[in-house]
């Protein structure tokens, strides 16, 4: 597995993960068009999030995307985060690769690779709190439950669960 930068021309493929059941159920709050914008803007440099391509045996099969809390400090916040911590955000996007393990070690890699960059830093992810498939990979990657908590998004509020790794 091999996380490399997305690119705009990388929208179109995401666009599509998008509009699949199972990523729109839990990762289109608003729309896809504003959820590839927010993509957009951070590919582009425009919004100081990271976002990668999973690929798999260079085939590309997610995303997934990091960022700096304190960029982000209402999101902080609302997550309990610390100074130095980082967010992260993932998603398979091709249906045959769910359930295969894919997901547990691409949150191992990602993890990996922020380390590198910031290698004290604390980890917030915040899944739907009934998202119980990421729950596990996170679990499984040794975050530890905050709670679940109503967090904001797109002007409304999601019930989350909100968990931490130091």
């Amino acid at each position: 597995m091999t996380l490399r930068e997305m690119q705009t021309e990388d929208l179109g493929l995401v666009t599509r993960w998008l509009q699949s059941p199972h990523v729109a159920k839990w990762y289109v709050t608003s729309s896809t068009a504003d959820e590839i914008e927010d993509i957009r803007r951070s590919v582009t440099g425009e919004q100081p999030t990271h976002v990668l391509v999973v690929e798999d045996d260079g085939r590309p099969i997610g995303w997934c995307q990091w960022y700096l809390l304190s960029d982000y400090p209402d999101y902080a916040n609302d997550v309990d985060g610390r100074p130095g911590d980082v967010g992260i955000d993932y998603a398979i996007g091709d249906p045959t690769c769910i359930g295969r393990g894919i997901g547990t070690g691409l949150i191992d890699r990602l993890l990996q690779l922020i380390r590198e960059v910031h290698p004290g830093a604390g980890f917030v992810a915040d899944p739907f709190a009934t998202n119980h498939a990421s729950r596990r990979v996170l679990e499984k990657n040794g975050f530890r439950l905050l709670g679940e908590r109503p967090v904001p998004s797109d002007g409304s509020y999601a019930q989350m669960a909100v968990y931490r790794l130091p």
